[in-house]
């Protein structure tokens, strides 16, 4: 039996999501996405304890989420089967994921790459055979903890890995699985990065942890990986907006497939873009922006990628509500900034309005377009701003008569 439950997503401004806040009955949680960024953790850290004072003040679990929801870069309130869903849905690895880790490897340090392949190339079956020390009973009676005795090779094929950036703070270690060696030895890059910080990280809490990963083979795979991607970075891409269930092509199976047919096959078609928020497709690149204008200052929005047909029009009614509420309130803004955001809105929203609609999603729950924009009442604030131009106009053409 299942307990439903309700969340909202939270993503960064860069379309990241940051994690997911969720509530039954009596209380209300939060939960980070495992794969984020580090700055989408900090960030995630921060929505934990803003979700802890909106419950502290006494609001029900349904209510705290219903607030944050109006939030900037919140998702609806969505309902799940239950928790288990969520963790499962905070585990998911995005291609944005993959690349960000990739962007942590220091290509261009070909110094670096070069001692990588020759400490590995260096080590001997004796410098796998990792030794270990300790375990001897003192005098007093107490008994000295085990601890591996790496060889200096060894050593230094595992400083070569810090040396290429594949040890990074961008994979949280502690929050993810360790990946398994596949059959063929090979590892996807990023997955390569993970493993490498998680061995690397995690031998200074658990000795042993590299000792083991020689043993099983992953520590070789890991550097030979990383290798191959260097020599040729097209051999393996990230994670593309594919279905998960869709079978992914080997790599260099399109090489070679053009090349058994005499390279007269036509190109493949890349894969259509995925929306920002829901990773749902096909998406349009589109840019919607908001303004508000104040008396002496001015502030401006733009969220900008591919996006749905559902998200494209949820995030155009929203910035386009805004500006008409509070864009107008300085004279820069009355007849320049307002006006060239509503059109620059208006033109941007019929490519969204010309795709069919989204497909299932892969980053959660799609935004809520809500009420079109001419039925929501802060949008009528514009009149005020109208009105006391033809007010001063005819008041103008007046006192000339």
């Amino acid at each position: 039996m299942t307990n439903p439950v309700h969340y909202i997503t939270v993503t960064a401004p860069d379309g990241e999501v940051v994690g997911y806040a969720w509530g039954d009955g009596t209380d209300v949680e939060w939960i980070n996405r495992k794969a984020s960024s580090s700055a989408a953790y900090d960030a995630g850290m921060e929505w934990y304890t803003k979700v802890r004072e909106a419950h502290e003040r006494g609001l029900t679990p349904l209510g705290v989420l219903g607030l944050l929801s109006h939030e900037p870069g919140v998702g609806p309130v969505t309902e799940a089967p239950d928790v288990a869903a969520l963790e499962e849905l905070s585990r998911v690895v995005t291609p944005a994921d993959d690349r960000r880790l990739l962007a942590q490897l220091v290509r261009d340090d070909a110094q670096a790459w070069q001692e990588l392949a020759d400490a590995f190339d260096a080590l001997t079956d004796e410098d796998r055979d990792v030794q270990w020390g300790g375990g001897q009973k003192s005098p007093s009676g107490a008994i000295q903890v085990p601890y591996p005795r790496y060889s200096k090779p060894l050593q230094r094929a595992v400083a070569s890995l810090r040396g290429i950036g594949a040890v990074t703070p961008e994979h949280r270690w502690t929050e993810s699985p360790m990946p398994e060696v596949p059959p063929d030895g090979r590892l996807r890059p990023a997955d390569a990065v993970r493993a490498a910080t998680t061995l690397v990280r995690g031998e200074h809490f658990s000795d042993g942890t590299i000792a083991q990963a020689v043993e099983s083979g992953l520590f070789d795979a890991v550097a030979a990986s990383l290798r191959a991607w260097y020599a040729d970075p097209s051999i393996d891409q990230p994670r593309t907006a594919a279905p998960p269930d869709a079978e992914q092509p080997s790599p260099g199976a399109a090489e070679a497939e053009a090349k058994a047919e005499g390279d007269t096959a036509p190109a493949r078609n890349p894969p259509p873009p995925m929306c920002r928020f829901c990773g749902g497709s096909p998406a349009a690149d589109v840019t919607f922006r908001a303004h508000r204008g104040l008396v002496v200052f001015m502030g401006f929005k733009r969220m900008d990628g591919p996006m749905c047909m559902t998200c494209g029009l949820a995030v155009y009614r929203s910035l386009t509500t805004h500006t008409l509420c509070v864009g107008w309130w300085s004279p820069f803004s009355l007849f320049v900034f307002a006006p060239l955001t509503l059109v620059r809105n208006l033109l941007a929203v019929r490519k969204v309005k010309q795709l069919p609609p989204p497909g299932p999603g892969m980053l959660g729950p799609r935004y809520d377009p809500g009420v079109p924009v001419h039925r929501r009442p802060r949008a009528y604030v514009a009149f005020v701003p109208v009105l006391w131009v033809l007010f001063m106009i005819v008041t103008g053409l007046s006192g000339g008569v």
